[in-house]
């Protein structure tokens, strides 16, 4: 299954088709742009909590075990919603579940907002986490499954800019009222960008993908022909879809035979998402920088919109380029970066501007490549039948190993101090070798291809 970063493309997906002259309606980027908002709202609701802690902590008291738990708790409530979903995802629509996803992300900012106490807190930040599962899960699938293959990797790492973008503006929210230590408005202004999610899943068209499998076929073709440059492209990618899922075993069982080779690689792409550290920084920068003296009293915010204007800004940079230079290469590339953005900050914790700056190098490299990357690669690596049960294997073990991590860093940080750092870099190292080595190119490659590719080994 080795392929190598420079000839990935050639040789990875042979027989494909060629999708570089398929035309794009303006209809599709509408609902890339409704869908988005799924990762806006994740984002702001993960990194809302970064300005919110010192408020709450100076409120309620907080230890450092409390403020990891507050923390994680929104990625253990995504744990059961995750599970909930992908049994759900068979027989209702991915708009639909998006749909219950918004509502739960209007009530729990709301319930976030009013909370009067920290136990209170913990149990709408769980609840919160239900639709940061949903959002997470299901907004991946639905862009991947109407993003034309010319740019389902623009369209899909959208989502990840997304995020990003939800990240910065939490980070200038909580700049915002971090001198009237409101963590109330920090954390309840998530429910207007709710709202506009709400309303345009509500007008969204269903995942044709999923129609078919439903054999709802007159329909998915309806569907296509509206996304689609014509009823030709619409009714080849349509017998494209047929014939896939008459070849697909479906279920559980499998992930762990047709699908084990993705899975594989996924799940391991997932462990060096979580543990190469980039939750440290977008969660506990303030708490990380707190006592770096040369830069002042504002260090931690100075470090909070370093990380946030680097995910924006490096997502922004990898969208117009993902689908031509290529995952595997973005992917190198990244954990390159990251390895040694963390190692100065191994050596220079306190460093004042050359540690703020190699916070901004290791966010950047981050968000040009394991960010966006990751996150478009999942849905599309799986075959259509075990999709929805796919995404939502891979999801429940990120979030899982995310909410240990949430929960153990600032632990980890008290005892070890910058040594932290070091374990990130080795990682990182580790991740740079595995994925020159283990992970195949997809990009120009439709959906049906991919599987095609997996099926002959």
């Amino acid at each position: 299954m080795s392929v190598s970063a420079t000839d990935s493309t050639s040789r990875s997906l042979p027989g494909a088709r060629d999708h570089a002259s398929e035309p794009i309606p303006g209809k599709v980027y509408l609902i890339a742009v409704l869908a988005g908002f799924s990762g806006l709202l994740y984002g702001y609701d993960s990194g809302a909590i970064s300005g919110a802690l010192p408020p709450l902590t100076a409120d309620f008291g907080l230890s450092a075990q409390q403020q990891g738990l507050i923390t994680s708790l929104l990625l253990w409530g995504a744990l059961p919603a995750i599970v909930g979903a992908t049994l759900a995802a068979r027989r209702y629509d991915r708009r639909h579940i998006l749909i219950v996803g918004a509502i739960i992300f209007v009530v729990g900012s709301l319930a976030n907002a009013f909370a009067p106490s920290p136990e209170f807190l913990m149990g709408a930040r769980f609840f919160l986490g239900f639709a940061v599962g949903i959002a997470n899960m299901f907004g991946l699938i639905y862009l991947s499954e109407l993003a034309p293959t010319r740019i389902r990797g623009m369209l899909t790492g959208m989502y990840q800019l997304t995020v990003n973008v939800g990240i910065l503006c939490a980070y200038i929210v909580g700049d915002l009222f971090q001198d009237a230590g409101s963590w109330e408005w920090i954390l309840g202004v998530g429910a207007i960008p709710a709202v506009v999610f709400l309303i345009g899943m509500v007008l969204a068209p269903a995942s044709p993908r999923w129609l078919m499998m439903r054999r709802r076929d007159q329909e998915a073709l309806r569907v296509l022909g509206s996304l689609r440059g014509g009823s030709d492209y619409a009714e080849r990618e349509a017998a494209e879809i047929r014939e896939s899922l008459e070849r697909q075993k479906s279920g559980f069982s499998a992930l762990f035979s047709t699908a084990r080779r993705p899975m594989l690689v996924l799940a391991v792409l997932t462990f060096f998402q979580v543990f190469t550290g980039i939750n440290a920084v977008v969660y506990y920068a303030p708490i990380i920088f707190e006592d770096v003296q040369s830069m002042g009293a504002n260090a931690g915010m100075i470090a909070n919109y370093g990380v946030g204007i680097a995910l924006v800004v490096s997502t922004a940079v990898a969208l117009p380029i993902i689908d031509r230079l290529g995952r595997v290469k973005l992917l190198a590339i990244s954990m390159a970066g990251q390895a040694i953005a963390m190692v100065v900050l191994w050596l220079l914790p306190d460093a004042g501007a050359v540690t703020i700056a190699a916070v901004f190098v290791y966010t950047f490299a981050f968000g040009i490549g394991l960010g966006p990357v990751f996150w478009l690669y999942v849905p599309e690596v799986l075959p259509l039948q075990v999709r929805a049960i796919g995404v939502g294997v891979i999801t429940f073990l990120q979030y899982t190993l995310n909410a240990i991590f949430a929960a153990a860093f600032p632990v980890a940080l008290e005892r070890w101090g910058a040594t932290v750092f070091l374990v990130f870099a080795l990682l990182s190292i580790v991740a740079f070798v595995y994925v020159i080595r283990r992970v195949p190119e997809t990009s120009g490659r439709s959906l049906e291809e991919i599987e095609a590719f997996w099926r002959k080994g």
